[in-house]
């Protein structure tokens, strides 16, 4: 295969800055002139236009014609040695041809006793020859020495196999399409350091669908912000207001901040289609102004919530920054940057959804085709072994390249890693560096040092990057997706995934560094383990009276089952979720808190499961609510709780949770200061015990992040503060014209 494109992303230090770039040094040969001039090399940044040149008779000049013989018979000769001095070198060395050229050949001396004899019919065969070695020159000495150059350097189209190589005179230009996330995932700290809140931040995204782009080299279509991919980067400061303005194109959405708490009395803007909003439809508009909680920051994403949308390129990074973390954080770093990581595919995702939900389909999910660094990857394709998918009859390959980061080696940085899979877990590691973690999910940890980290979907951690091994200047970023978490292997995915860093901007080569050990992928699937991170300056909330116990407990048991016409569905305590057919859950409560036909104000039971929603209903404000999350599936389940952060106060990989584990727990249980995040794997046949607060009104899922099973209805909805949401009189009209809109488009 030949070596993959490489991206080169440098990543900034406190303020963006440009990096000069390497200029490109072209080979142009120069024609011999009939008064001595002989053929050489003209380096020109860029190369002018030197046109070949016979000077003028004069005294002691040789004639014409032998000029002309001189310079053709100098200039082939050239031509051939520099040729076979070519040859001789290995591997495409056209790029830089000027430091070892042969010495140009020494023509013949002139004669100082040639008489010119003109007449015009010997003029004329002289001008014939003139044309003709022009000709000649302009073939051999520019056209052949350019298409060589651009062949070697992979410039040319096809060249390599269509996979654009790294030449010494730096990367291949990005795409229009392709996001520029060496300056947009880089943070200005001196900026945002200097933030207090209170500011109206405004984002403008326009969500359409982006035609034949390739970002790891197969050609599909893909769903973007601002006809880019991946997403751009949302920073606001804790405190502030955040203002997206959204409008669609030619397909609906709904735009879902993953990880915000959405409790200034604004859970209508979380953004979960059908629970919270209803979508945005195509050719409109929706503004989300978020005011963003003053005790909240860290690191956070957002995706669509609108069917399996997010899988097709609507998602980017999203970090509130404040002084508290910084504080707890310390000066640990001096740069900050986000690096994404996602699986992918190489269709649609609604096209696989069919099957996936089709009768007979125990749960198989689909296998990704590959994984994505910074949105880029250099798949390697093979036509021969290609699975087309989806039925396609062909696929188009173009040639990809890998993600580039550019590290000053005089700063320390903190690296933000945010796994934006629609399925897949990966294991992220940086060869000759060790990992100090310093946040998950938001949550500022005491410093653990690792050299690896197990990263479930939608999870996030920052860590500062340790530079264990200073001899190279070139490192692997590996991501491993753990191949043991899909139920179906797929030819094209090769689940060893790569970026690179870089401490010397001026080099171009491939690292040559050793990974830390590595298993191959835990065999069962399961989340890194959560008793090693512990929260930084909190401690879990217990009642009033200060018992272990909650104000309510709750079990859930998680399970796939096949029921009616034989599809094979996820369950929460038995009961799956569809969605209300135009319309949303909160709309419908909102509207109607005494009328509607799923949770009225006066029923006061704690579970309801009405017109196929699952809701817990949780109406004492300050009440600690335990859940138990029984795993009776054998994969593992990366559970997500939206608006608010969870206390894991126990995770186990097997077993059963007894409630004397409360009183004579024999250490099952954490109740000091064990991770609060917003996303928790929980392993097969294993269980977890996570505990909130009920502190924010709203209609908040609860659910799988795996979107597949998100899809087949492994969610319920946390209705929380009932009573309080139903008096609100802040609720935008434009929020419920959306539901008004989507009841009049599916005829209810």
């Amino acid at each position: 295969m030949p070596t993959p494109g490489v991206l080169v992303m440098p990543a900034l230090g406190p303020r963006p800055r440009p990096r000069p770039r390497p200029s490109a040094t072209w080979a142009l040969v120069a024609i011999a002139s009939s008064r001595g001039h002989l053929p050489h090399v003209w380096a020109g940044d860029p190369p002018a236009v030197i046109e070949g040149h016979v000077g003028a008779r004069g005294p002691g000049d040789r004639t014409r014609a032998e000029g002309i013989a001189a310079a053709r018979a100098s200039t082939l000769e050239y031509i051939s040695r520099w040729g076979a001095h070519q040859r001789a070198r290995p591997g495409c060395a056209l790029a830089r041809p000027t430091s070892t050229m042969p010495p140009a050949p020494t023509p013949a001396a002139p004669s100082s006793s040639a008489t010119p004899e003109w007449d015009l019919e010997r003029n004329g065969r002289v001008r014939q020859q003139r044309r003709a070695l022009l000709a000649l020159q302009l073939v051999f000495c520019v056209v052949v020495p350019a298409v060589v150059v651009a062949w070697c350097g992979g410039w040319w189209p096809g060249a390599h196999g269509s996979s654009p190589t790294v030449g010494r005179d730096g990367p291949p230009s990005q795409p229009a399409w392709r996001l520029d996330t060496a300056r947009n995932y880089s943070i200005d700290t001196a900026y945002w350091h200097a933030q207090r809140g209170g500011q109206e931040r405004h984002y403008y995204f326009n969500i359409s669908t982006l035609a034949e782009v390739a970002p790891d080299g197969v050609v599909r279509n893909l769903t973007v912000v601002n006809g880019q991919y991946p997403g751009p980067l949302i920073q606001a400061a804790a405190g502030d207001t955040l203002v997206i303005h959204v409008e669609t194109g030619d397909v609906a959405t709904a735009l879902h901040c993953h990880g915000l708490f959405f409790n200034r009395n604004n859970s209508f803007l979380d953004g979960a289609s059908g629970i919270n909003q209803c979508a945005v439809p195509a050719a409109s508009s929706f503004e989300y102004a978020i005011q963003l909680d003053e005790a909240q920051s860290g690191t956070y994403w957002y995706h669509s919530h609108y069917g399996s949308q997010q899988a097709d390129g609507v998602f980017g990074p999203l970090v509130v920054h404040s002084a508290r973390e910084r504080a707890l954080v310390g000066d640990r770093y001096d740069a900050d940057l986000v690096v994404m990581v996602n699986d992918y595919y190489h269709d649609a995702a609604h096209r696989y959804l069919a099957e996936y939900l089709a009768p007979d389909n125990e749960n198989s999910e689909p296998t990704p085709d590959g994984g994505l660094v910074q949105g880029a990857n250099a798949f390697e394709y093979d036509s021969a072994s290609y699975v087309v998918p989806n039925g396609h009859a062909n696929a188009t390959f173009v040639g990809g390249a890998l993600a580039a980061l550019e590290l000053d080696p005089a700063q320390r940085y903190r690296v933000r890693v945010v796994n934006a899979g629609f399925f897949a877990p990966f294991n992220f590691a940086v060869d000759g560096h060790r990992l100090t973690v310093v946040e998950a999910d938001g949550t500022v940890t005491e410093p653990l040092t690792v050299e690896s980290i197990d990263v479930s979907v939608s999870q996030r951690y920052s860590f500062v990057l340790e530079r264990a091994d200073a001899q190279a200047s070139e490192y692997w970023m590996r991501v491993r997706f753990n191949r043991f978490c899909f139920a179906e292997a797929n030819p094209n995915f090769d689940t060893d995934v790569a970026a690179i860093v870089r401490y010397d901007p001026r080099s171009q080569r491939l690292p040559t560094s050793r990974s830390w050990d590595y298993n191959g992928g835990d065999v069962r699937c399961r989340d890194f383990d959560q008793t090693r991170l512990r929260t930084l300056g909190a401690q879990v909330p217990l009642v009033q009276n200060g018992s272990t116990l909650p104000d309510v407990l709750i079990e859930l048991d998680v399970s796939f089952l096949i029921k009616g016409y034989q599809l094979d569905r996820g369950y929460f305590n038995d009961v799956t979720y569809t969605p209300i057919p135009g319309s949303s859950t909160m709309y419908e409560l909102l509207r109607s808190p005494h009328g509607n036909s799923i949770k009225t104000l006066d029923d006061t039971r704690l579970e309801t499961t009405n017109a196929g929603q699952y809701l817990i209903n949780l109406d004492q404000r300050g009440a600690v609510v335990d859940l138990v999350v029984n795993n009776y599936d054998d994969g593992a389940h990366p559970f997500h709780l939206h608006g608010h952060k969870f206390w894991v106060l126990a995770s186990a990989d097997r077993g059963y949770f007894h409630k004397s584990y409360y009183e004579n727990g024999e250490g099952k249980m954490d109740f000091s200061n064990p991770i609060a995040r917003d996303v928790l794997g929980v392993s097969g046949y294993g269980y977890a015990v996570i505990r909130f607060v009920v502190d924010s009104p709203g209609i908040w899922p609860f659910h799988c992040h795996i979107g597949w099973h998100m899809e087949s209805g492994l969610l319920l909805q946390i209705n929380e503060l009932q009573s309080e949401y139903s008096a609100w009189t802040n609720v935008p009209s434009a929020w419920e014209q959306l539901c008004e809109a989507a009841a009049t488009t599916s005829g209810s």
